[in-house]
């Protein structure tokens, strides 16, 4: 039976009092909303200097890749292999899939250090064997790295999540090598960790040589990855890819989360001092002194506080990996936090979740794809005051051009961090962005 949808016109949002269970709304018809600015499949595997992207798949499941290929000007990185009804019928499919490859190889200036291959869920179907089809390509191209990937709609809910597997593929070519003690990776992002901020600053005032994906410009500079003893990980998104490479490669895995909790962010702040021999500020009884720190997040959180006066603050996830966490820093600073633009509560967010639900039961919740989420307002107010949105969904739904243009936390993390955002939630409060036109960039700050 067809479902009348546009008779259904109850606003997918709930007090945060009434949260049960997570996801918090029914799951069925979904809404996308046009705020591009998330990384994607087609984007992730750019970090990887001078790789090419080889996308096997129906003309329909590619039409979304290379457009989004052209958008950043990445088409000469980018190319396709389009499987047809009679490749699948005459169950030529293993066969196509080696012969497209190669004849896109072939056919380019010089081939590329690795290429990144993404096969479409028809080779499940189909029962590929994969394996054979890279031992060949591998016989044929021995100087090229092929990174196996997947662009696999059937497993978006069960199992490894495919954002999941392509930061654990967007490493896989790296390979065994003599450990450096005194380098470290920072790994999963897609942003690289400002310099200024305590997990940069202190391991590079310690000596230590930090490498992060984010910063390689040369395929040399991304395969000594593999040279460094310890992979730190700031994002749920990695725990998977960490311990693949922990085991792979021996590198020890260390989850140093982006948090907008003090309390947690002095703990990350203490294991990194303990796990690299650093010192960390200490009172007269010798005990842990982190009181310079939170003064100037105090400090930047009161003046931000000042300049935002009462507008209403809403939050996204794709902003941030916690938004709760965030909500409720906040509100402890007198902020006025209206809603929050999630569907669950994300790893980590369990805490701040439960503390917000006895402290400001009146908060919302909003979901981002549900399908009801079409007729939303988008006013740029809420209760009567304009609206200071954190993060691109938050900003689309609000329809506030006063908004912080952060995807995936940015460059955040610990105490400089929260500074950062502190300032940054002042500018967007002072000035307004074209938010219209910004968040249709698809995967922000993405280049070939």
């Amino acid at each position: 039976m067809l479902k009348n949808l546009r008779g259904e016109q109850t606003l997918p949002e709930i007090s945060i009092r009434d949260a049960s269970g997570s996801p918090f709304f029914h799951e069925g018809v979904e809404y996308s909303p046009p705020a591009r600015g998330t990384w994607t499949i087609a984007h992730v595997p750019m970090l990887i200097p001078h790789a090419h992207e080889i996308f096997i798949g129906g003309d329909c499941c590619l039409r979304g890749v290379v457009l989004s290929a052209a958008e950043f000007g990445g088409l000469d990185r980018f190319s396709m292999v389009t499987v047809k009804e009679d490749d699948v019928c005459q169950n030529r499919i293993d066969e196509m899939y080696v012969d497209g490859i190669t004849d896109i190889l072939r056919k380019l200036p010089s081939l590329p250090p690795a290429a990144v291959v993404f096969a479409n869920c028809i080779h499940e179907f189909m029962a590929c064997d994969m394996d054979a089809m890279y031992r060949t390509l591998h016989e044929r191209f021995p100087g090229v790295d092929f990174i196996p990937s997947s662009m696999n709609p059937t497993m978006r809910k069960a199992g490894m999540t495919p954002e999941e597997r392509m930061r654990m593929q967007l490493y896989a070519a790296l390979e065994p090598r003599a450990k450096d003690p005194g380098s470290v990776n920072i790994v999963g992002n897609v942003y690289a960790r400002n310099p200024q901020c305590e997990l940069v600053a202190w391991l590079t005032a310690g000596g230590y040589t930090v490498r992060d994906i984010c910063s390689c410009r040369e395929y040399d500079e991304y395969k000594a990855l593999s040279e460094s003893s310890v992979n730190v990980y700031t994002i749920p998104l990695m725990h998977k890819g960490a311990k693949e490479l922990e085991r792979r490669l021996g590198q020890e895995a260390l989850y140093l989360p982006v948090s907008f909790s003090y309390a947690e962010t002095e703990a990350s702040l203490t294991k990194l001092a303990s796990r690299f021999g650093l010192a960390l500020p200490v009172r007269g009884d010798g005990t842990p002194d982190f009181s310079s720190l939170e003064k100037a997040a105090d400090d930047a959180l009161a003046h931000a506080a000042r300049t935002i006066g009462d507008m209403a603050v809403t939050i996204d996830y794709a902003a941030v990996s916690r938004p709760f966490e965030l909500a409720r820093l906040l509100v402890e600073h007198g902020f006025s936090v209206v809603r929050v633009y999630t569907d669950s509560v994300p790893p980590g967010d369990e805490d701040a979740f439960g503390w917000l639900r006895g402290h400001l039961p009146s908060l919302k919740i909003h979901s981002t794809v549900n399908f009801r989420c079409r007729f939303a307002e988008r006013s740029g107010t809420a209760d009567g005051k304009p609206v200071l949105a954190v993060g691109q969904k938050a900003a689309y739904f609000s329809g506030t051009n006063h908004f912080v243009n952060i995807v995936e936390n940015g460059p955040l993390w610990g105490f400089d961090g929260i500074c950062r955002l502190a300032r940054m939630m002042e500018d967007a409060a002072l000035h307004e962005s074209d938010m219209r036109g910004m968040i249709q960039v698809k995967a922000w700050g993405c280049g070939a």
